[in-house]
């Protein structure tokens, strides 16, 4: 049986990314099974990677900041994407980027009440409990 707390929260989920796109520009995702992730839950805005081929950290904030000025850092939520997410928050920041803290502090809760840390485990979650939508 689906916990009415998990069911809540996926709905919720769904329902704050399709309206991301009037709060920031762009989605900074780690890698494409993130993105893929997010698409399959429905988003349809623009989805960046962390994990472009050749580009540093400071060449890819250079490369998104030439082109968005508000941007949401979705790195997983372990260790190394809470690590990721701050290095990342520093340099945008200082190249005048806005990053939107409040939505991944809204998603992390989200998250947690699914009981999942990774971007790209959304999709389990989607097909254990979307399957009920």
């Amino acid at each position: 049986m689906i916990r009415a707390d998990r069911f809540q929260a996926l709905l919720d989920l769904i329902e704050l990314l399709s309206s991301i796109d009037s709060s920031v520009d762009a989605i900074i995702v780690e890698g494409s099974r993130d993105r893929e992730a997010l698409r399959r839950l429905g988003f349809d805005g623009v989805i960046e990677m962390h994990s472009m081929k050749g580009f540093s950290e400071e060449e890819l904030v250079e490369e998104i900041g030439s082109k968005y000025k508000s941007v949401l850092l979705l790195t997983d939520f372990d260790e190394e994407g809470r690590q990721l997410n701050k290095r990342l928050t520093r340099i945008f920041e200082r190249r005048g980027v806005k990053v939107d803290l409040g939505l991944r502090r809204v998603i992390g809760r989200l998250m947690a009440t699914l009981g999942v840390y990774s971007v790209e485990d959304l999709e389990n979650i989607r097909l254990r409990i979307g399957s009920a939508i």
